[in-house]
């Protein structure tokens, strides 16, 4: 297997010196059991992603107002920016990473363990794979010289740290990208770049005897199984190996655009829950490879508004409602606005429920089933 460096030097040859010796210490990434093709093009993919092509290693907040929206915006981070706060944001650095990282964002400054004014800033996202918050750079010695991540010493450690310890070699194994970069990300932000650079070092990476698709060298995954197994049951003409390979993912596409969501081939949280909610009224007996009658769906409620959409709904209420909830000290007023931005969130998650669940075990209607 060729090492980091050499694949670096060949398809990132502008990559920043501190990341280029960093990855010259191969035992280092062999401590952290990166010791296969498979997992060491996924962790050189995700790295790629969060230092923009191995050239930055410290988290850039000169974003424009609409990249500002794009990523931070209501719908896309607990900070939910508005449109007409981005445009404040802006080109101010010190600005967004408080709104977005420190005590602008009481949710997610608890989360990253920013107490103090100017944490947001300071603990922006630096290394290999960005580490951010407090917590992140104290975990691995750096909360008293944070700036010490940017050089060759220190950029690399965090990353092989964070990598090992959240089980990304054991999601490698499985080829499941998806899974990698929610673990790393904490969403699916540059995901299609993410699977572009895979898909630029996997066949550098891989050895002679070893398949072009490399989903076909993934362990079994009993998760996958699972989803295949549902979407079995559910008409789709799937092989249920555990692999989740490009007949799964369009099968996935499939049920996604049959059911209002997003079409992007990633069961997500949303996805399963309709998956669920599909099973749970189908007569299809579990292990069976054909549905006995087409799946059955709600009569529309509420037409134009998908599941996807209503809980998002709710989900961005209730984050509002965090962000408003910081400044209750300032009147009671404040306090009862924030109660009742949380209260509505609730609610209409709770409508999302009941007409995803509910309404359908009562008044089923015939839906299609996609070929």
């Amino acid at each position: 297997m060729r090492n980091a460096l050499s694949i670096i030097r060949e398809i990132a040859p502008g990559a920043a010196p501190a990341i280029v010796s960093a990855l010259a210490r191969q035992s280092a990434i062999e401590d952290a059991k990166i010791t296969t093709p498979l997992r060491l093009a996924h962790f050189l993919a995700q790295v790629a992603v969060e230092t923009a092509g191995f050239t930055r290693l410290r988290e850039s907040g000169r974003y424009s107002a609409k990249r500002i929206v794009e990523v931070f915006g209501v719908g896309k981070h607990s900070a939910a920016v508005t449109p007409a706060e981005a445009k404040k944001l802006a080109g101010n650095e010190y600005a967004l990473f408080e709104r977005v990282y420190g005590l602008g964002n009481p949710k997610k400054a608890r989360e990253l363990g920013n107490i103090k004014v100017g944490d947001g800033y300071r603990f922006r996202g630096g290394g290999a794979m960005h580490t951010t918050g407090r917590n992140g750079y104290d975990l691995v010695g750096l909360a008293d010289d944070p700036d010490l991540i940017e050089t060759a010493d220190h950029c690399l450690r965090p990353a092989l740290d964070y990598w090992e310890r959240n089980g990304c070699n054991g999601l490698a194994d499985q080829n499941d990208i998806r899974a990698v970069t929610r673990r790393i990300n904490g969403g699916y932000n540059g995901y299609a770049e993410r699977v572009a650079w895979f898909n630029r070092l996997w066949p550098l990476l891989r050895s002679d005897r070893e398949p072009e698709q490399s989903w076909k060298v993934a362990h079994p995954s009993e998760m996958t199984k699972l989803l295949q197994g549902q979407l079995v049951q559910l008409g789709y003409d799937l092989k249920v190996d555990g692999r989740y390979g490009p007949a799964t993912t369009a099968a996935v596409v499939a049920f996604q655009r049959a059911n209002g969501l997003k079409p992007d081939g990633i069961a997500g949280d949303l996805t399963k829950s309709a998956l669920a909610s599909r099973l749970s009224i189908t007569a299809a007996a579990p292990g069976s490879e054909a549905v006995a009658e087409p799946p059955r769906a709600a009569p529309p409620v509420a037409t134009g508004f998908s599941l996807a959409a209503i809980g998002e709904g709710g989900q961005r209420l209730i984050d509002q409602a965090g962000v408003l909830q910081a400044y209750a000290g300032l009147s009671d007023w404040v306090g009862y606005g924030a109660l009742m931005l949380t209260g509505a969130g609730v609610g209409i998650i709770a409508i999302g429920v009941v007409r995803s669940y509910v309404i359908p075990a009562i008044w089923p209607a015939t839906a299609p089933v996609p070929a």
